[in-house]
């Protein structure tokens, strides 16, 4: 791709790990966050006009292609607040239409895969034989737009557009699973810095995207796990080993068998481990199924 766009970028760091089915409220939730991607990276790159803080989509013709048809009633200029409301109202079917173009695009680019999700290695999903996929970024890719985003920190020299996926992390909950406690310390020193300096980053921090569920969807989610992610999956290892080494090894060529990317990042009394680009802890542990326990390994999602 001859250009680093703002709603590749946000996907590359946020749809990693996330199940390709794309049902439930919080991945349509996700889906109107990447339209609010697609409406900042325009504003960023000087395709919507701008009069006094406020914004209009003007003549331009990518920003009509994007949004003319959608939002006919906002011919006039607006606060960036009144945007994002707007986006937060679209029905899930627009939204998810532009999910589903642009992961095609970056899919077909070799910078995204669709792979059998982690949760295909729990015992209950294999024992039920459920089977799910989910999206995994180039493993390169995704480290260098965390590069990035570190580096211009270091270097204060953090552009509109760093901050606007900053803030579609932040707001999408994804930010706390990719950065570590004292890299989000740095950045929200920096951020805090910059945003004294600059109305339109100050402007943007302020602004939310309340998604309300459709209609139907909200009553049949609040009797439900649709839509939550699991963070703690038990894969079964047969055996309880003598030392934490062997564990590690077990557990490690069981996923790289599924297809996995595995990186150990340390060890010690609970070892973590990168799959996938993501971050987990390894603990052994025990699963009582029927009359017997199951000897295994706890992989949960590492919080720092």
């Amino acid at each position: 791709m001859s250009k680093n766009l703002l709603t590749d970028r946000y996907v590359i760091l946020s749809f990693n790990g996330e199940e390709a089915a794309g049902h439930g409220s919080e991945q349509n939730r996700k889906n109107h966050f990447l339209v609010a991607a697609r409406f900042l990276e325009l504003l960023t790159d000087g395709k919507l006009e701008e009069k006094n803080g406020e914004y209009a989509l003007g003549k331009n013709l990518e920003a009509a292609e994007s949004f003319g048809s959608i939002f006919k009633d906002k011919s006039g200029y607006y606060p960036l607040q009144s945007w994002m409301d707007a986006i937060a109202g679209l029905p899930g079917k627009v939204c998810s239409d532009m999910r589903q173009k642009k992961l095609e695009t970056l899919i077909d680019a070799g910078t995204m895969d669709v792979i059998p999700s982690l949760l295909e290695s729990d015992c209950d999903y294999r024992m039920n034989g459920i089977k799910e996929n989910a999206y995994r970024s180039d493993f390169n890719r995704y480290r260098s737009e965390k590069a990035l985003l570190k580096n211009a920190v270091l270097k204060n020299t953090l552009t509109d557009a760093d901050v606007c996926l900053i803030w579609l992390l932040c707001r999408d909950g994804k930010w706390d699973e990719i950065f570590l406690p004292e890299e989000r310390k740095e950045f929200e020193e920096v951020l805090k810095e910059v945003s004294a300096k600059n109305a339109f980053i100050r402007s943007l921090t302020a602004c939310r995207i309340e998604v309300t569920p459709e209609k139907g969807l909200s009553r049949f989610l609040s009797g439900s796990e649709a839509g939550k992610r699991q963070d703690t999956i038990f894969i079964e290892t047969e055996t309880m080993f003598p030392n934490g080494e062997e564990c590690i090894n077990a557990v490690k060529s069981i996923l790289e068998s599924n297809g996995h990317i595995c990186e150990l990042k340390s060890t010690g009394s609970v070892p973590v481990m990168e799959i996938d680009n993501i971050l987990y802890t390894l603990t052994p542990d025990a699963k009582r199924v029927r009359v017997m326990n199951i000897h295994g390994v706890r992989v949960s999602r590492y919080h720092g």
